[in-house]
């Protein structure tokens, strides 16, 4: 029986787990985190490759390890050029991938990772059964670390059975030349824009519902901190709770970086940028013509959606079974309601999008994962 096992090793489980082993909660005999992927930080080092990502939006002292000054340490000790840029010194994509790199030789990382899909899970008397399919493992504490970007939010005009058109969170790229249009107005669709007019091998189309929306973080840094979190654990409603969290972030926004970048790639024709609704869509032999609410429609020969994810509880296929089973405290929008530790049910931890209720509106990023960490390596 293992001590501790982490559920998903995305950015969520693997800082969950390098603050296990750096308190000594755990160690590598003790300790296993499963997820369906070969490697720690698959599909985060997936989707930000795809996106053409170059800096984080994040800060230099948010990432996985607990030693907040860290990643600066080992861009000076490994000779970084420009490892930091603007004013919050967002640290470069392929140094925050390497650091991550080394942090999981120095830990061992190679004798806790399984490969697996979690299917179910079993109270015990002495903990937890983990249910893979083929195989059953048991743990006197798990952490659940489960993430949303598998289950991408599909628009009803939508088809994504048509190869011609594919979405960022789907394995399945879109297969094409020649015209592209992205529909989305998130930074997610904002780099992916960036990207392909810097390549400027096709006719890109950038086509949003808003007007850019921008902002430096994907929620304000006050929720970090007793500025606002203060006030948001007084608010016992859960309901309430949920609000300020909508409220809060900055969905669909995108740094003033990137929004200088696409306006400047517009003026040069790189880039078309249009703002409106798409109310239909139909699939001809040739290309695919999106109807628009206020414009002309597009045709395309390519359409790419970075629509986000549905907004949905992750891991919902199986764990929607083990809440009915077990009785685990949900509020009225289904998500847990733990204790300040991050205690779901008696041994049962949350992280990510499964704690925002207690974490707040920073909950799903790299700053949220570090405070739900420190908070469950405090156990």
């Amino acid at each position: 029986m293992y001590k501790w096992v982490i559920i998903g090793g995305g950015i969520q489980g693997c800082t969950v787990a390098s603050y296990l082993l750096h308190s000594k909660k755990a160690d590598t005999a003790s300790l296993k985190v499963i997820d369906p992927y070969e490697e720690p930080l698959h599909r985060w080092k997936t989707l930000t490759k795809r996106v053409g990502m170059k800096y984080l939006r994040s800060t230099s002292v948010h990432h996985l390890d607990p030693d907040p000054h860290g990643l600066r340490k080992f861009s000076k000790k490994e000779e970084y050029a420009q490892p930091y840029i603007g004013r919050y010194d967002r640290p470069r994509l392929d140094l925050f991938n390497d650091y991550h790199e080394s942090l999981f030789q120095r830990y061992e990382w190679n004798d806790i990772w399984m490969q697996a899909t979690v299917t179910g899970l079993e109270k015990n008397p002495d903990g937890w059964e983990i249910n893979t399919g083929g195989r059953t493992i048991s743990a006197e504490r798990v952490v659940l670390a489960l993430g949303v970007n598998d289950r991408p939010h599909l628009p009803e005009w939508s088809a994504p059975d048509d190869e011609r058109m594919g979405h960022l969170f789907s394995s399945q790229e879109a297969k094409g030349s020649g015209s592209l249009v992205i529909v989305g107005g998130g930074i997610s669709a904002a780099h992916l824009a960036n990207t392909y007019a810097v390549d400027g091998e096709r006719e890109v189309t950038l086509l949003k519902r808003h007007p850019f929306r921008i902002k430096d973080f994907d929620s304000d840094p006050g929720w970090l901190g007793p500025k606002y979190m203060n006030g948001f654990q007084k608010v016992t409603c859960y309901e309430k709770r949920r609000e300020m969290i909508k409220a809060a972030r900055h969905r669909g926004s995108i740094t003033s970086g990137l929004s200088v970048k696409l306006k400047r790639h517009e003026r040069q024709g790189r880039l078309k940028i249009i703002t409106d609704l798409v109310e239909a869509a139909s699939y001809d032999k040739d290309h695919i013509h999106l109807q628009l609410k206020d414009n002309e429609g597009i045709k395309a020969e390519t359409v790419l959606l970075a629509t986000g994810a549905e907004n949905c509880i992750p891991g919902a296929e199986w764990l929607e079974g083990v809440i009915h089973s077990y009785e685990l405290p949900t509020a009225p929008c289904g998500f847990p309601v733990v204790d300040s530790h991050l205690e779901w049910g008696p041994g049962l931890y949350v992280t990510g999008a499964l704690a925002e209720l207690e974490i707040g509106p920073s909950a799903r990023n790299i700053a949220g994962a570090r405070r739900a960490a420190e908070r469950i390596a405090a156990i």
